[in-house]
């Protein structure tokens, strides 16, 4: 047992009610379920337990709030990694109880994998990613949800940007049914909205990332083509520092876009992905990796050769996947991207849309 700290505690957190159970020098044990409103209680509670104190708060969705009232209660506070934790616990009944003790147990012996907590600055850069995907989401639906009311009548409409489809519904409302009127209204509405929203925010991420902290990461990662500084931005963010990650596996596993393994009866199989990081990461991962090779002659070629053989969606997130190992390579080197033949991505949709032609002659 560790002699820098007295008490070791382990919190298995839930929506509703909090477990944390103690482990002190002596290796007695000292438990407490709460609800999670009964703040003033834990902090009593920890006050009270021998100190210095160490805390692991097994990672979950809503952990920050955690974190930041406990954060000045305890001489250190961790996340314990809950993929990592789950598979060295084996096959014990889980409880709440026997999760919290299993991560204040390791605690005092070393051995409980920890994750990695963002400071504040970095917290609110991420925050401010996933906000942009959450409004991107909103916007692809609304204009997804317009297309479909044009198509189902049978219309061609333009390009929708809010102020675009507000002009065509002027010019051409009356081929719509009044019902199909207000709806598309309603839907220009809702577009133009979250178009100011994020522009909004589109200021904000640029402006946040002009410090001196990341300014260089930035600077590296839209040596790319296809990211951007809102990509680079969120991908700085949900990443944090690079060198955290000894190699490229580890990154890839952390981002939880390594294939699922399953092995039965002596054969291994490969599955879907394992999904287990930031799902904002991925999304930025692949979007930028199909606007990649949307310009790179070569990744677009890769990209085929992995369509022809796993069909699109699968393809997409395995050029995600190799975006995300190059750009490994790029901040352990220190080196900008070295981008292959320029694609002309006229020629290409010219090409595509001559062969819908003849497909329809």
């Amino acid at each position: 047992m560790s002699s820098a700290f007295q008490s070791f505690v382990g919190v298995d957190l839930h929506k509703c009610t909090v477990t944390l159970t103690a482990v002190d020098a002596a290796g007695e044990i000292t438990r407490l379920k709460i609800s999670t409103k009964s703040t003033g209680k834990i902090e009593a509670w920890l006050q009270a337990l021998p100190g210095p104190v160490h805390l692991a708060v097994e990672a979950c969705p809503f952990v920050e709030w955690f974190i930041d009232r406990f954060r000045d209660c305890v001489a250190r506070i961790d996340i314990a990694d809950a993929t990592e934790l789950a598979s060295r616990r084996g096959k014990r009944r889980k409880t709440d109880w026997n999760d919290s003790l299993d991560i204040a147990a390791r605690l005092a012996r070393g051995e409980c994998p920890l994750g990695f907590i963002a400071d504040e600055e970095l917290m609110q850069l991420r925050k401010r990613g996933r906000h942009w995907r959450h409004l991107s989401r909103l916007l692809s639906r609304s204009k997804h949800a317009m297309k479909s009311m044009l198509n189902a009548a049978n219309i061609r409409g333009p390009k929708f940007d809010g102020a675009a489809a507000q002009r065509w519904l002027l010019a051409n409302r009356d081929l719509l049914k009044p019902v199909q009127q207000q709806a598309f209204a309603d839907f220009i509405d809702v577009v133009m909205l979250t178009e100011r929203h994020r522009e909004r925010l589109r200021r904000e991420i640029n402006f946040a990332t002009r410090s001196e902290r990341f300014t260089p990461i930035i600077s590296l990662l839209v040596s790319v083509p296809g990211i951007g500084e809102i990509w680079a931005a969120i991908i700085a963010a949900e990443i944090g520092p690079f060198d955290r990650f000894p190699n490229a596996d580890t990154l890839e596993f952390w981002a939880g876009l390594t294939a699922d393994m399953k092995e039965s009866a002596g054969r291994t199989q490969s599955g879907n992905i394992t999904k287990a990081g930031s799902v904002t990461l991925r999304w930025a991962l692949c979007q930028a990796a199909v606007t990649l090779c949307q310009c790179d002659a070569r990744q677009e070629a890769i990209r085929q050769r992995l369509v022809k053989r796993l069909g699109k969606p699968k393809a997409n997130v395995a050029m995600g996947r190799r975006l995300l190992r190059v750009l490994y390579a790029m901040m352990r080197d220190g080196k900008t991207f070295e981008r292959g033949p320029a694609r002309d991505r006229t020629a290409a949709a010219n090409r595509v849309r001559l062969g819908r032609k003849k497909q329809v002659a």
